[in-house]
């Protein structure tokens, strides 16, 4: 609420702006949520099957590496924007791709700069402190692009990474681990729940509004 020096005062309606930050979604209806989980899943399917015959195996015996984790989250994120864009209202296209945008740089920037620190030693001191630095430093690094991409003339206020973002960006913990070959990861086959996380990631973009 602002005082002109007129003494009129003028009323701002600043909701649409706490949603954004906050990341507050119109639900979308049941229908809608369908669609998009089902072309989120084919959207991971997909660069599984194009990695599983370059492998020369099965979808299950697949190996991550960074570039198989950014190829898998792609495709989930687009299948999972396609079906929402297609399936949902009109109005509700720019914060899917605002979304698609954040949920992609959440998957892909992490892992990539963990990969970067972990080229630079071995010792396993390094290593996990390398893991550390790479997951919490590559989420915030990732919010920061996506907000500048979505938003160049930062026009409205920044997204925030919320609670939910960190419970779903368990992928970014995930491909961490593997990329530093924790004993404990390979004996737990995590690098196994990755096409389900990355499924979810594809599935938020698309049912953002």
């Amino acid at each position: 609420m602002l005082a002109p020096v007129n003494g009129t005062r003028l009323e701002y309606d600043i909701r649409q702006y706490k949603s954004r930050r906050n990341h507050r979604i119109e639900e979308a209806d049941g229908s809608t949520k369908v669609k998009v989980a089902a072309g989120s899943i084919a959207g991971t399917v997909l660069p599984m099957l194009t990695l599983a015959k370059s492998q020369k195996c099965r979808l299950y015996n697949i190996k991550y590496g960074v570039k198989e984790m950014i190829f898998v989250s792609a495709g989930s994120i687009a299948g999972g924007l396609a079906a929402g864009l297609i399936c949902d209202k009109k109005e509700h296209r720019k914060q899917k791709v605002n979304e698609s945008v954040f949920q992609f740089m959440n998957a892909s920037v992490p892992p990539l700069l963990t990969a970067a620190l972990y080229s630079f030693g071995k010792n396993i001191k390094y290593r996990i402190a390398s893991t550390i630095v790479g997951l919490f430093g590559g989420m915030h690094i990732a919010a920061k692009l996506s907000n500048k991409i979505n938003d160049p003339h930062d026009k409205v206020p920044d997204r925030k990474l919320t609670f939910k973002d960190s419970i779903a960006n368990i992928d970014d913990a995930l491909g961490v681990l593997i990329l530093a070959k924790v004993p404990i990861a390979e004996k737990l086959h995590v690098d196994k729940t990755l096409p389900a996380i990355y499924s979810w990631c594809g599935y938020r973009a698309g049912i953002s509004n």
